[in-house]
């Protein structure tokens, strides 16, 4: 028995390969994961310094009615906090607590914008009913992870009931796949106001998803010990059911025709299926397709150029900071999650035609001029503000707060000031600019009570988790979606057109976060198991 058991080999140790080997695992299959880093847990992670703890990816974490009854299901105990968003800007600030919320932040656009109010009240209108339809999607757990035969009147009173409106909330936020800026653009001529909502998304990204968003921020939440602790607890249940990792793996060639893949250090891994929870263009550029079929090389070339074609979404910097000031001092400023803008100007061209100008013309420009850029997307940009003591109270010494302050940011601009030769010195402008910025507006004079500092470009997303262009949530929105995009069709997702071989995570699903990547791993995981159900030996 033990040795007829099917050799499952997952590449990527990000929440996708940990979800899908870990119930694979518990199904007695061989189970192996392979991990670049020396680390499991990819985006996913938190890690320490100097006594304070930071989160690498998400600041906090949305169950989607996904990661907490998944988490149920393997059998997971854990303990998490509530996670408090506000937004603000300039020195506005509203807390998101309710949908009833809504009202404040209109109230707020209004004393912003007084001129506009009545575009205001139509987007307001807008984000409203987007959210309801959100609401719909969110209102039970997934099914998959819930046993609904002990509960037969829930399933007839409730579940049924809601499964119809749970279709036409699908259909309705079909109607809404314009991409947000054109929808805006649509109710309102004051670019400003454009921005203020929607800087701190993607650009490109779908209404339904964007101002569906309001909705979102009251489904978040925040483990004990920091967001990294989700991975280490699905890390100890595969473990717990023998499934095995090995750390500092790189996957440099994909043979399929035998069946086996090639580390960079020569060593061999058979499988009888192989999950690909890892960046898609490293799959397809390490593919070795000489022994196989005429027509199955010829899907999978298609499938190569398409995704080798597409890049990912913008990525973000990242600034870490200690800060020799207590929590309450940031508790009564925001918060312990807050998207903060500056200035109710908004990025404006600074981040359309200057930002084409710096990626285009970056040889061909002084210095100066792109510095000068930069003065101006970092004073006008919207800024992701996360600090894990206000949720956990152990994660920084005593009377010292930890900041984890991000915004957008392009792969190719850092890319290219890697190029010329003056990355570290970039850096270091961007790190001493925000802290310029907050030390003006949010968190008066910041700069003179830093303990330490340091930070996280897209090159280092890059080179860390080895995600193209850095993206942290797959595909650009900008060009056609490489991948399957809608909800109805996230089964289909992780199937490719490699014998035997399945995909899960980010890149399998736009727009994917944490939810859909835990998801994607668990479909592939089901995947495998019917395919080794009918064919045992």
């Amino acid at each position: 028995m033990e040795r007829n058991r099917k050799k499952v080999v997952v590449v990527g140790g990000g929440m996708a390969g940990l979800t899908a080997a870990a119930y694979l695992a518990r199904e007695k299959l061989d189970v192996l994961l392979l991990e670049k880093n020396a680390r499991i847990g990819g985006l996913v992670s938190t890690f320490e310094s100097n006594g304070f703890f930071f989160d690498t990816g998400p600041r906090a974490l949305i169950n989607s009615g996904i990661v907490k009854p998944m988490l149920k299901h393997m059998g997971i105990e854990w303990d998490f906090f509530k996670n408090r968003i506000s937004i603000g800007i300039e020195d506005h600030f509203i807390s998101i607590l309710s949908m009833e919320d809504l009202d404040e932040y209109q109230r707020m656009l209004i004393q912003l914008y007084p001129e506009n109010e009545p575009d205001i009240r139509q987007i307001i209108a807008a984000i409203s009913q987007i959210s309801e339809y959100t609401r719909v999607l969110y209102e039970f757990d997934n099914p998959n992870f819930t046993d609904l035969t002990k509960d037969k009147a829930f399933i007839f009173r409730k579940l049924i009931p809601w499964t119809f409106k749970f279709l036409h909330a699908l259909r309705k936020l079909n109607q809404y796949n314009l991409p947000m800026e054109e929808f805006l653009k649509g109710l309102t001529t004051n670019q400003s106001l454009i921005d203020i909502i929607i800087q701190h998304f993607f650009r490109k990204t779908p209404t339904h998803f964007a101002l569906g968003y309001f909705y979102v921020y009251l489904d978040y939440f925040y483990p004990r010990g920091g967001t990294g602790a989700l991975s280490n607890l699905v890390e100890e249940k595969l473990l717990e059911w023998g499934g095995r990792i090995e750390l500092n793996k790189k996957i440099v060639e994909v043979n399929p025709s035998q069946s086996k893949i090639i580390a960079a250090d020569g060593q061999e891994y058979p499988y009888d299926y192989l999950i690909w929870a890892a960046d898609l263009k490293t799959l397809y550029r390490s593919l070795k397709v000489n022994d196989l079929d005429p027509h199955t090389a010829a899907k999978i070339k298609t499938e190569s150029e398409r995704k080798l074609s597409s890049k990912g979404a913008e990525s973000v910097f990242i600034l870490y900071a200690g800060v020799n000031r207590p929590p309450s001092y940031f508790r009564q400023n925001g918060g312990e999650h807050v998207f903060y803008t500056p200035s109710r100007q908004g990025l404006g061209e600074t981040n359309q035609a200057e930002r084409i100008r710096i990626i285009r013309d970056f040889e061909q420009l002084s210095k100066e001029e792109i510095l000068g850029w930069l003065e101006r997307y970092l004073s006008l940009n919207t800024y992701e503000i996360s600090i894990p003591v206000l949720r956990d109270e152990t994660l920084a010494p005593e009377g010292k707060t930890g900041l984890m302050v991000s915004c957008l940011y392009d792969y190719q601009i850092l890319e290219k000031v890697e190029q010329a030769g003056w990355y570290d010195e970039f850096k270091e402008i961007c790190e001493t600019t925000v802290i310029r910025v907050l030390s003006e507006s949010i968190y008066k004079n910041l700069h003179e009570d830093i303990l330490f500092r340091f930070s996280a470009t897209p090159l280092t997303i890059q080179k860390v988790s080895g995600s193209s262009e850095g993206a942290i949530t797959g595909w650009s929105f900008e060009t056609s979606s490489p991948v399957v995009h809608t909800l109805k069709d996230i089964p289909k997702s992780v199937l490719t057109p490699l014998p035997n071989v399945f995909q899960a995570g980010q890149w399998v699903y736009s727009p994917a976060g944490v939810p859909i990547a835990m998801l994607t791993g668990w479909y592939a995981s089901q995947n495998i198991l019917k395919k080794a159900k009918k064919n045992p030996a």
